[in-house]
């Protein structure tokens, strides 16, 4: 605090040398008397017409005229002369309004426009000081005790709510996010915020709830780039990929062409597309190996005889993992046909419709493949499925996933 009333003390100074030192600078004495220069130019004039007049060069009217104006010139030289007449006192007045005006001009500007925190001195110190994870929960901490002080905040509700969320303390972040509802009203961000932080507390499922507040909010605000993101992931999750292609599409349309928003949003289409059996021309390349640092599952899908005689070659199999707990977003799908059976096939990071639910973010998986006459993704009754667990940890070999049961 103190270096810093040093340097506001010397920028004033500095402003108050150009604004006071003019002022108060004597003006420079005139070196020599206008009126005496004046009044000794219009005599060597006048000799000079008095000598064109004797030697004939000009007439004696010619004279009269111009004698008579330069006797005009001069009258007009001497009262501008006196009228210059410095007062080197003039203006003085000014420098103490100036020096106590401008200081108490600047302390105002900067209570309106500046950041008074700057007079924290525990605050500004820790802003230059790394923070480790137990002086982040300790900041968090002091700010949470400051909403049970002021519970009326709403944005500092919503601040707590994201700083919980960085923490992935996910229940405490919905429960700031639901007081700061209560006092904003259904307000479209507060509403999309509280669907996010649901979701991922229940292990990144938007089925219920989240896709409630999403829709919500997407009444209010057709338009809003995270309500069309998550709102196609929650049809997505649903297995209604028409639907969330239809919304991605609209949120395309707010990105130029080369832009990293743009690409991203392509790629939850044409997996989408690819979850539907279209074929796409920007899906990976099967050739290519997949980035070592993810991980992989390799399975190897069978139909169970009882079921041979019930299903159509041309029946759709849905091939997919999702997490064991919490929520049921796949982690990655591949769409076949009956026909195609058995298969050998591979589940990888690269097939994540979130770039952040990947296989090789949960440790434990349930691996699933289904058979659909009417391609539809979400699972009916009757329909024949087969389910596993497995760990991304520890199963890298070859997974048996058979056929064998029904969804009830």
């Amino acid at each position: 605090m103190i270096q810093f009333g040093i340097f506001v003390a010397l920028l004033i100074a500095i402003a108050l040398c150009f604004l006071l030192i003019p002022l108060w600078i004597k003006a420079k004495p005139i070196a020599q008397n206008d009126e005496s220069i004046n009044i000794l130019l219009a005599q060597n004039k006048m000799q000079a017409l008095k000598d064109e007049l004797e030697n004939g060069i000009i007439t004696q009217i010619q004279f009269d005229a111009l004698q008579n104006e330069l006797m005009l010139h001069l009258h007009q030289d001497l009262v501008s002369s006196s009228e210059h007449i410095i007062d080197d006192t003039k203006g003085r007045w000014l420098a103490l309004p100036i020096a106590i005006f401008v200081p108490l001009l600047a302390l105002a500007v900067y209570s309106i426009k500046g950041d008074l925190r700057a007079f924290d001195t525990p605050m500004v110190t820790a802003a230059g000081t790394p923070k480790t994870a137990a002086d982040i929960n300790a900041m968090v901490e002091k700010l949470a005790q400051k909403m049970a002080q002021n519970p009326q905040d709403p944005q500092g509700w919503i601040m707590l709510a994201r700083s919980y969320k960085v923490l992935k303390r996910y229940p405490d972040a919905v429960s700031a996010l639901r007081k700061a509802r209560a006092l904003l009203g259904d307000e479209p961000q507060t509403l999309l915020q509280l669907a996010d932080v649901i979701a991922m507390q229940n292990g990144g499922s938007l089925l219920g709830e989240p896709t409630e507040l999403v829709a919500k909010a997407l009444t209010l605000d057709a338009n809003n780039d995270m309500g069309l993101w998550l709102y196609g992931l929650a049809n997505a999750e649903e297995g209604k990929f028409g639907e969330a292609i239809g919304y991605w599409k609209k949120l395309q349309t707010h990105y130029k062409v080369n832009e990293a928003d743009y690409t991203e949003v392509q790629k939850l289409i044409d997996q989408a597309r690819e979850a539907l059996g279209e074929k796409v021309a920007s899906v990976k390349d099967p050739t290519t190996p997949v980035d070592a640092s993810g991980r992989s599952l390799h399975l190897s899908v069978a139909l169970d005889d009882k079921f041979k005689s019930t299903v159509s070659a041309e029946d759709y199999v849905f091939i997919y993992a999702q997490p064991a707990q919490g929520g049921k977003m796949p982690l990655a799908v591949v769409k076949k046909q009956v026909k195609d059976l058995p298969i050998d096939i591979t589940l990888d990071d690269s097939m994540a419709m979130v770039p952040n639910m990947t296989i090789s973010s949960v440790a434990n998986v349930q691996v699933s493949a289904r058979v659909s006459k009417s391609g539809n993704a979400s699972p009916q009754s009757g329909e024949p499925i087969g389910k596993k667990q497995v760990s991304t940890l520890i199963d890298s070999g070859l997974i048996n996933l058979v056929i064998s049961e029904t969804v009830q």
